[in-house]
């Protein structure tokens, strides 16, 4: 899977993958335009929908009644080093499923794609074009 991203202006960025292009700008306290999600607020979106995405589909593999379907996440930025903080999802289905349905769903979501990507880190290696190995940043994963 390849993403490009390209610099617009000030603090913007155009993220585009295939055919599909989202906006990215930084909060205007970051000095950015706030014209759009900032990378964090992206970050936690994309975290809520992936385990919607697990749970909606559950529901419609098991036949499990789900007429609306919708998740809060609240998260907090934490300032040393800089990065995301603890995530709360809260999960709303209608109509209410039975306690056994809600626990299954919830083994569903802990397997989303994202959180199995958090518990598991994939290793980030980071490189200017032609920079010499000297000014590559490798960090860690499994």
């Amino acid at each position: 899977m390849r993403v490009t991203v390209q610099h617009v202006d000030g603090l913007r960025f155009l993220a585009t993958v295939g055919e599909h292009t989202a906006v990215v700008d930084a909060a205007p306290e970051d000095g950015g335009g706030g014209t759009a999600l900032s990378a964090p607020q992206m970050f936690a979106a994309a975290m809520g929908a992936c385990v919607l995405e697990f749970v909606v589909n559950s529901c419609r593999l098991r036949e499990i009644p789900c007429r609306r379907v919708s998740l809060e996440l609240e998260y907090e930025e934490v300032p040393r080093p800089r990065r995301i903080g603890p995530l709360r999802m809260v999960i709303h289905i209608e109509p209410e499923p039975s306690e056994a349905v809600k626990r299954r769903l919830l083994g569903v979501a802990r397997h989303a794609t994202l959180i199995n990507t958090l518990v598991r880190p994939p290793e980030v290696q980071i490189e200017v074009a032609g920079a010499s190995p000297a000014h590559t940043l490798n960090r860690g994963g499994e």
